[in-house]
């Protein structure tokens, strides 16, 4: 039997022989040893013997950072001794906790700079290569370097057409900046200027036209609606300027010139406008249409079909003479714009915002000028100040532009630019990536994003204080060049639905900006308004929508072809209407769309006959790298082709090979050219499929037809034998297994390497 002396602190045990030191102030239970004021940091249990171990601090509560190697933290205070991990770094360098991932950085202390990452997506954190491709332009695994001469897009995959003087492309966006080569045209100049000695309708793949193909499919088969019509040569308006000159745009006769070059001789951004007008215009004078004449051109919507097939006849002529009908330039009074105080604030020095429909900010203290933002009201068709057109904010008018959604409770914003295109910076990025950030007296935390194919979805918090704090909405579009309009309608009309499916119980206006905030911003506006005016007049007018937001904002629909889009665009939004189907009533609505009376066609029949109107007609010079002598044995149908745009551009060398298959990209719901359809190989192509695969990294094959050995079109395009290797030049295939999944699915793997790597 022990008898316990009392021990002096810090000390326990019959003859207080143990120390206590790490216990919290040295205090423990005399006879038991037990800490009454819990461990130090770096140790945890009642007797606090037990260390941390890859943990730290009071009770090891937090984990440790990534310390370099994998080695433990100090039980202490965190601190990694010899560094991070790569991919990792620490905001201070004592203690360095480590606990800091990259951000569009990576390497050791993050120290470089990720590249050119596709869609704006981090790159890897240890390595920096962009996993999911680059942004056009760049290339190599961590997108930093630019495309080599002749190559331009996306992973720099698409060769350039045909430029002047042998000449290298854009590398962002495929333009031959010097014009053409002979005999050659279109924004890419891969059309070859042909005489059309015959004529005929071909069904041509273009990205997302439905076509039914006896053929094996990478990744999914998919059939979409495209879009429209295709506007018969419209690219070769594609680029065309808008900048016809005031005299021939503004036809009133009583068109009062107020001043010249009342905005300033310079524009306060380099960066170039979304139409090359206002690079070129800087001294646009300002007018004023003194009696105020409108026109208009009314189009039942039962006869809005056959009223853009007779307009698009004979290069558009029909919807130039009309487009032509708009004034042009500044036809309103600025005077607030052009303090000298404000021309910071415009992101371009004629492209303004008029006095009479600005958003006027409250003014803040001590600064008098501060009420002006370059915004303007715009009214719906059902309500006054509907939508507010502004321009991207620039960097001085970010606070701004916060103060805006503020003040006139914007709870939705539409943005439809990038905050880089062309090599241009189109707009500064007024959010936070992660996070909050303080703008002013407003602070914006991120509460969510979503991303889809075409667009982003970004969820924010805006707090003030001593205010409730509100949610805002923003709703990115992606995909819409600053030169004209989207390919096709259906992708913005998807992104319109999710515009309108947020309904907060509010009626503020609709934020919607771009660069300049005239063009996409003008169209955007436009395909609402014309939506509800046809919803409720069963008309569309066009000329008289444009018309009324030119009279708030300077050249709203800025371009011929971004005019013609909007009416392809309420043409599909009609016609097809929301073909959107619940999960949870997909099979009650499907069996309802199949069903129909004797004698009548049912929904489903109705829809693909809309679909079928819908779907374009591809001309002949747009697939015309497949219609080429050299690669016409390559197709396995005559009418069956890709599209230029839409194809895939081989690189991987093999003898006898071009860069042609025919195959095209198709996105899906959320992720871009997510899959590869093409026909069933024949015998002079199974090199080139397989070239496909490993240049576009493609690790699935799903292939849905029966392999007909009696069809000697049709090639068995693997090796039957395991551990057999079949060679196509430098690239080796090998059946590693073959297993049925089910009755009716048979699995192969197979490995695809290249011989010199």
């Amino acid at each position: 039997k022990y008898f316990f002396a009392a021990c002096e602190a810090g000390k326990y045990g019959p003859l207080c022989q143990h120390v206590c030191d790490t216990c919290m102030n040295r205090d423990c239970d005399p006879e038991t040893g037990q800490c009454l004021q819990g461990c130090v940091a770096g140790y945890m249990d009642n007797n606090c013997q037990t260390a941390c171990e890859g943990t730290y601090g009071i009770n090891c509560f937090k984990p440790c950072g990534k310390c370099k190697d994998n080695k433990v933290c100090d039980r202490e205070t965190g601190h990694c001794k010899f560094g991070c991990d790569p991919g990792y770094r620490s905001p201070s360098s004592y203690p360095r906790l480590c606990d800091t991932q990259c951000k569009f950085k990576y390497g050791h202390n993050c120290e470089n700079n990720c590249g050119a990452c596709y869609s704006g997506e981090p790159c890897d954190i240890v390595t920096g290569i962009c996993s999911g491709g680059c942004q056009d332009g760049y290339t190599n695994d961590r997108c930093n370097s630019s495309c080599p001469s002749f190559f331009y897009g996306k992973n720099c995959a698409k060769r350039c057409g045909i430029c002047k003087d042998n000449s290298s492309c854009d590398p962002f966006t495929g333009r031959c900046v010097l014009g053409c080569g002979d005999g050659h045209i279109g924004f890419e100049c891969i059309e070859q200027m042909v005489i059309e000695s015959e004529t005929g309708s071909f069904v041509i793949w273009a990205g997302v036209a439905g076509a039914v193909l006896f053929a094996v499919i990478i990744l999914v088969v998919i059939c979409i609606v495209y879009k429209k019509r295709k506007r018969q040569n419209l690219k070769a308006l594609k680029n065309k300027s808008v900048d016809q000159g005031e005299n021939n745009l503004i036809r009133d006769e009583s068109v009062h010139l107020l001043g010249d070059s009342r905005i300033g001789s310079e524009p306060p951004s380099s960066a170039r406008d979304e139409d090359d007008t206002y690079r070129n215009n800087i001294h646009e004078p300002i007018y004023m249409n003194v009696n105020n004449r409108k026109q208009t051109s009314p189009v039942p919507v039962s006869e809005l079909y056959d009223y853009i097939a007779k307009n698009q006849e004979h290069n558009c002529q029909g919807f130039m003479k009309e487009f032509e009908e708009l004034p042009m330039g500044l036809l309103a009074l600025c005077d607030v714009a052009r303090r000298q105080e404000n021309k910071v604030k415009n992101r371009y020095g004629n492209i303004v915002a008029y006095d009479h429909s600005r958003v006027i900010l409250d003014p803040l203290p001590n600064e008098p000028h501060s009420d002006y933002v370059n915004a303007n009201f715009m009214d719906g068709y059902s309500r006054p100040k509907m939508y507010i057109a502004s321009q991207g904010p620039n960097k001085v008018m970010i606070r701004d532009f916060w103060r805006m959604v503020w003040q006139q409770k914007v709870s939705k914003i539409v943005m439809l630019t990038n905050l880089m295109e062309a090599c241009k910076k189109k707009c500064e990025q007024y959010w936070p990536d992660e996070g909050s950030q303080k703008y002013g007296d407003l602070t914006v935390l991120l509460v969510n994003t979503t991303k889809y194919t075409d667009f982003v979805i970004r969820t924010f918090e805006l707090m003030k204080e001593m205010e409730n704090s509100r949610i805002v909405k923003q709703f990115h579009f992606t995909t819409w060049s600053d030169h004209g309009a989207p390919t096709y309608p259906t992708t913005l009309l998807s992104f319109r639905r999710k515009v309108l499916n947020f309904k907060p119980e509010d009626t503020a206006p609709i934020l919607s900006h771009c660069s300049a905030g005239i063009g996409r911003t003008g169209t955007f506006i436009a395909l609402n308004y014309l939506l509800e005016q046809a919803a409720a007049e069963n008309v569309v007018d066009v000329l008289r929508c444009a018309q009324l937001m030119r009279a708030n904002r300077v050249n709203m629909i800025q371009t011929l072809e971004q005019y013609v889009f909007v009416y392809d665009a309420v043409l599909e939004a009609i016609m097809a209407g929301n073909t959107t189907i619940p999960r949870s009533s997909f099979h009650s609505t499907y069996e309802e769309m199949l069903s129909h009376e004797d004698g009548e066609k049912s929904a489903m029949e109705k829809q693909h006959e809309v679909l079928q109107r819908l779907s374009p007609t591809i001309e002949r010079e747009e697939c015309s790298v497949s219609l080429q002598d050299e690669n016409m044995a390559k197709n396995r149908f005559k009418n069956i082709l890709p599209a230029n745009r839409s194809r895939p551009y081989l690189y991987t060398p093999v003898e006898g090979c071009n860069d042609y298959i025919n195959a095209v990209y198709l996105s899906g719901y959320t992720q871009k050219d997510q899959f590869l359809v093409t026909q069933m190989p024949l015998p002079t192509t199974v090199a080139d499929f397989w070239r496909m695969l490993y240049d576009t990294t493609s690790d699935t094959i799903v292939m849905l037809n029966e392999f007909d050995r009696n069809d000697k079109s049709c090639a068995l395009y693997w090796p039957e034998e395991y551990g057999y290797t079949v060679e196509h030049g430098s690239l080796s295939v090998e059946l590693l297994s073959s297993s049925e999944a089910d009755i009716d699915v048979t699995v192969r793997v197979f490995k695809l390497s290249h011989l010199d790597k």
